[in-house]
Formats: structure tokens, sequence, C-alpha cells
């Protein structure tokens, strides 16, 4: 008999992990393999999922990347989109969704600066570990109904998604400019928030393309999430220094800008929307 299903997470965790998705990537079989993770965010009205470009090494096309739905089902990021760039130099892939936001996520504000209220000296790096990923590679001959049976747990509290497992490093702030945010994560006898102290920390692998971001004092959740989670970047590298690497939010902005620049858009919708497919692995 399996183990009830226990959900480790606190308010605070619940909506920090609402602004990233794991990725998957389609082999040539139509088999599913665990990736990376993306990152959500709003600039100007628009809607953007934003990952590391080298989850498309080996040759990867866009089209092969995908997430995982309440209803069993993997979603192809391409099938929200209205177009994306891959920005190879530094890392990153952006994707405009324009007016479509995911069911039940969380979009970081990056237009917003002010860090009034908030840690200045630290910051935080979401997302989901490869080693903490219960769904590495899903063979194309499971069905859609066996794997929201196996994946997807819903009780009287809500929805929750046992496929992958979010991890939350936080560090001193090393270094922090227009090219890069830095800080340090050692993996040895290391301090989990819900297991305590233990001889080795997860293995950071899978969290590239996850939020890095200032957080309010004392990590206090707020009402207004702008006022507790503020964007900082997109992790992309964990070196043998214990190094944390990321694309720091000022050249994330950039990249944006190049983006539209140079794919302009004739045309507007008067409102946003929601998914109606609820894609939110929640499970600590």
């Amino acid at each position: 008999m399996s183990s009830p299903f226990k959900y480790q997470s606190d308010d605070y965790g619940k909506q920090s992990q609402r602004f990233v998705i794991p990725l998957y990537i389609k082999d040539d079989l139509d088999n599913f393999e665990f990736s990376s993770t993306a990152t959500l965010v709003r600039y100007k009205g628009h809607h953007f999922i934003i990952f590391a470009a080298h989850a498309l090494d080996g040759q990867v096309e866009f089209d092969k990347v995908y997430t995982f739905g309440s209803d069993g089902e993997f979603y192809q990021i391409m099938s929200f989109a209205i177009g994306h760039q891959i920005f190879e130099k530094e890392d990153i892939v952006i994707v405009d969704c324009l007016n479509q936001a995911l069911e039940n996520k969380n979009y970081f504000n990056i237009e917003k600066k002010s860090l009034n209220g908030f840690e200045k000296k630290s910051f935080s790096w979401i997302g989901f570990p490869a080693s903490k990923s219960k769904s590495k590679k899903v063979h194309k001959s499971q069905s859609k109904e066996a794997l929201k049976n196996k994946f997807v747990y819903i009780d009287e509290s809500g929805r929750y998604f046992k496929n992958a497992s979010y991890f939350t490093i936080t560090s001193k702030l090393i270094r922090h400019n227009s090219f890069e945010i830095v800080g340090t994560y050692d993996r040895k006898n290391a301090n989990l928030k819900h297991q305590g102290d233990v001889s080795m920390g997860p293995h950071p692998k899978g969290m590239s393309g996850g939020a890095m971001y200032f957080f309010s004092k004392n990590q206090i959740l707020k009402t207004d999430l702008d006022d507790t989670f503020r964007f900082a970047g997109i992790g992309i590298e964990y070196k043998k220094d214990n190094s944390i690497i990321g694309v720091p939010k000022k050249k994330i902005i950039e990249l944006i800008e190049q983006f539209n620049s140079e794919n302009p858009i004739n045309f507007s919708l008067a409102q946003s929307s929601n998914l109606d497919v609820e894609i939110v692995p929640t499970e600590t």
C-alpha cells in the first residue's frame, strides 16, 4: 500500500512556486523526459514564459518543449505562444504568450523596481531539481487518465501535483550587475525547510530557468504578491565552486525589448484570458 499523499508547504511556499513550471522534452519516440524549469513574468501587458536556452541543447526544437496539465495531458509550450526567440549568448529563451495566462499561476510584474520592504542582501532561486522529479521519463504508452491518477491528487483542500517537487535555495547576494546575479549554495550539511539538517542537499540540476527573486523582509506573505516577491533574474548555472549564476532582470528586460523590436505585433486584444487547463505542480 502506498503512503498517503502529504503536501509539505506553507502559504508563502505555495505562492512562490506558482511563478514557475516544470518543462519536459518530447523525444523522437514520443516519450517525455523531464528537462528543466520555466519562469512566468508579465511585462507591458504581455505574459511571458522564460527558460534556459541550454534546455534545447542537442538540437532540440522548440516545438518539443512541453509542460504537464492537471488533466494528465502534456501541453506544448508553443501552443500558448504568439512567438519566441532564443538568445544563445545569454542562455535565455523568451516566449511571448500575449494575453494567455496559465490558470492559477503567478506572474512576476518585472516593471516593478523598488526594493523598499525587501531583503536587499539576499535572494532566492526556485525551480524543479531533477533529483526530486517523480516523472523523469514518461513513456508514450501511459494514458492521459493513468497519468492523472498517478500524478494529480485532489481533495477538499485543493489540487496537488506529484510529478515534480519544487526546491528553493536562499543565498546572500555575492554580485549583482547588468550581466549577472551571483550567490552561493553549499549542498554539504544543508538545512532544509521541511527535512531539517541533511548531509547533502538536492543538486540544482533541473532548476535552470527557474526564478531568482528578492523576498519581503522575514519572508512574510503580504496581501499583494508584488510586495512579497520581486523578480531578480533567471537562474541558469550551478558551478563546482558552489556559486549559483543567473541572468539579471535588467538583461531580461533588454532581451524582451529586443524580441519586441524584432517581432512587432500589428494587433491587440482588449483583455487577457486564462487558459482553462491548470498547470500547477505544487508539491514541495
